[in-house]
């Protein structure tokens, strides 16, 4: 199958572009398939000449040989629909960022994906924000793209927002240079904004990768993070979060990524929250749940408590508090010491980074052993900095958004598509349940098998 995009990345495919009929001839190939023979009379030259330029093509990698039925023939076809440069080749990095972000919005445009509308449709039937209304967005850097479109509809729409930017070089020296006393009072002035806020949309996922190992600032971010919660639920502060990001960098992994980010945003919130609803249906009342997996998964548990994230703010039963950007799932809360059994899987993602093939035991909800083929150490630490609840599962997400894509995007993003199960550590606090671990990481489970008995 062809793909979507090709970046042209090293100097050779650079040099093997380096005439007009070159790329005619990909454009040729982008168009359909083709033998030597026919693109020889398509352009009117010699099969040796075309042949030459055909295999300067193939030697760079811009164009595939492929088979089509029984025919004997050799076909050539495009290896994509849309060819880019890679601007990192160029040394100025300012103007590189620029030139990238133009042609990763226009490879959306030519996939249809008006980045305006869907930013649109965010604001008024996820968010449900009405004109008159305060947003406050905190953002680093790598999910302005999706902050700008937001801040211009907002604005269309006479919603008043407040950008808190937080990007990773802030978020270091807040950690690791900032005094008690100033790391307190930027919180102080978080807390003082949210106060007056009724949408909180918070996009700053540059955080997952900054450790915070000062235990007194530890200290001083939960205390202050149980404000906001009190601040939240008294005050009707509609949140939503969005964990994963937007990457400026030109490789086809990051255009591929933010193709899928967009058209998982890309909704009717109201069939999402329908769908999710008749979903969850099963997982009412006390009911025990058998978990299997390929990978060797065999757990059950009991469920307390069942949780929408319906990807906006409904008036549906069991509806979130807080939802998730791009939103769609339903996260069941364990009964107490009511989840036994073995977690193994491909993937789980602590701190930004992915541990590889894990496998835990759990004993009445809590990891009494564990290990991994890679990034191991990752679950130690996790465990140690999530304090008295850092062992105890905080809830079991499974995921309904119909427009999200398995493949191609942020990790962090996926659990939110059908057929994904994520088994997630950290605080429910917010969801109503008990826990207050304070390290989020999760494990993910791709199409398990769930036995309702």
């Amino acid at each position: 199958m062809i793909e979507n995009v090709f970046v042209i990345n090293k100097l050779s495919q650079m040099k093997a572009i380096n005439s007009e009929l070159k790329l005619q001839i990909i454009n040729e190939l982008v168009l359909n398939p083709a033998t030597g023979q026919q693109l020889s009379k398509i352009f009117g030259l010699s099969k040796q000449k075309m042949h030459y330029n055909l295999k300067t093509l193939l030697d760079a990698n811009l164009v595939e040989i492929i088979n089509i039925g029984n025919n004997k023939e050799v076909y050539y076809r495009a290896k994509a629909k849309n060819y880019i440069l890679d601007f990192s080749l160029n040394n100025n990095n300012g103007e590189k960022n620029e030139t990238n972000r133009s042609l990763i919005n226009q490879i959306l445009e030519s996939h249809n994906i008006d980045l305006a509308r869907i930013a649109a449709n965010l604001l008024e039937n996820s968010l449900k924000m009405q004109a008159k209304e305060k947003l406050l967005i905190v953002s680093g850097e790598y999910n302005m793209p999706l902050v700008k479109k937001i801040l211009i509809e907002a604005s269309k729409k006479q919603i008043e927002t407040t950008l808190m930017y937080r990007d990773k070089e802030l978020l270091e020296a807040k950690h690791n240079l900032f005094s008690l006393a100033t790391y307190s009072w930027d919180f102080e002035k978080f807390n003082r904004i949210l106060k007056n806020t009724d949408v909180y949309l918070y996009l700053n996922g540059e955080s997952r990768f900054i450790p915070l190992d000062d235990p007194e600032k530890k200290k001083i971010q939960q205390k202050a993070f149980a404000k906001s919660r009190d601040t939240v639920k008294t005050n009707n502060i509609r949140i939503a979060m969005m964990e994963g990001l937007m990457h400026d960098e030109l490789t086809e992994e990051n255009i591929l990524s933010e193709i899928n980010f967009w058209k998982s945003l890309d909704v009717d919130y109201s069939k999402l929250a329908e769908e999710t609803m008749e979903a969850s249906l099963k997982y009412i009342g006390s009911k025990t749940i058998k978990i299997q997996n390929n990978e060797g998964s065999v757990f059950v548990l009991k469920i307390q408590k069942v949780i929408c994230d319906y990807g906006s703010f409904t008036s549906l039963p069991r509806q979130c508090p807080l939802i998730f950007i791009p939103g769609g799932d339903i996260m069941l809360i364990p009964e107490d010491k009511s989840c036994n059994g073995i977690i193994t899987a491909k993937t789980g993602y602590i701190y930004g980074k992915t541990i590889k093939n894990p496998s835990l035991k759990i004993v009445n909800n809590e990891i009494v052993e564990y290990q991994a083929e890679e990034n191991e150490e990752l679950i130690a630490k996790a465990i140690s900095e999530g304090g008295p609840d850092g062992r105890r599962i905080s809830l079991i997400s499974l995921g309904t958004n119909y427009n999200m894509n398995k493949v191609n995007i942020d990790p962090l993003y996926k659990c939110k598509s059908k057929g994904m199960m994520s088994i997630r550590w950290g605080e429910n606090v917010s969801i109503g349940g008990s826990i207050k671990g304070y390290v989020e990481w999760q494990i993910q489970l791709e199409n398990p098998k769930i036995e309702i008995k």
